[in-house]
């Protein structure tokens, strides 16, 4: 003859679902959503995330960028972002040479910006050079200016 003696856990309070961690009110929940009860909390963003601006530049937009002295030419962006905290990356770039790696960045406030120098070199002329920003979450801004190199500067 066997004995049965049952789990005395189970005794006081018989399980209802088998979801470890969730309670009462889960399981009438996740019952009502089952049965077409909807209810779902408001989708509220405190803070959404707003784009980087370039504010100031130089050359100025739509200007042309001169290399016009035997040390070449340097070009800078200042960059406002009203999500405060927010660290830009900068990405120069020149059409037919790709990302350029000699970008120097620089922090004042709640500006920031990046700038760059350019040697006195004909391979740059006609090309373009384009500056993006990027914050930590992806938005972004860019300017670009069309690159003039001065002969027999």
């Amino acid at each position: 003859m066997s004995h049965f003696r049952p789990n005395h856990r189970n005794t006081r309070h018989p399980k209802l679902f088998n979801f470890k961690g969730l309670g009462l009110w889960h399981a009438a929940c996740i019952f009502l959503f089952l049965k077409g009860c909807y209810f779902w909390l408001p989708i509220e963003e405190d803070h959404p995330n707003a784009p980087p601006v370039i504010e100031y530049s130089s050359p100025e937009p739509e200007n042309i960028f001169r290399i016009d002295t035997p040390a070449g030419s340097v070009a800078w962006v200042s960059v406002f972002d009203p999500d405060q905290g927010d660290v830009m990356e900068y990405m120069w770039t020149i059409n037919g040479l790709g990302p350029q790696g000699t970008a120097q960045a620089f922090m004042s406030g709640n500006y920031q910006g990046s700038s760059i120098q350019l040697p006195l070199d004909p391979l740059y002329n006609g090309r373009v050079l384009t500056c993006t920003v990027f914050d930590p979450s992806g938005a972004s801004d860019r300017r670009s200016w069309t690159i003039e190199v001065e002969e027999g500067s």
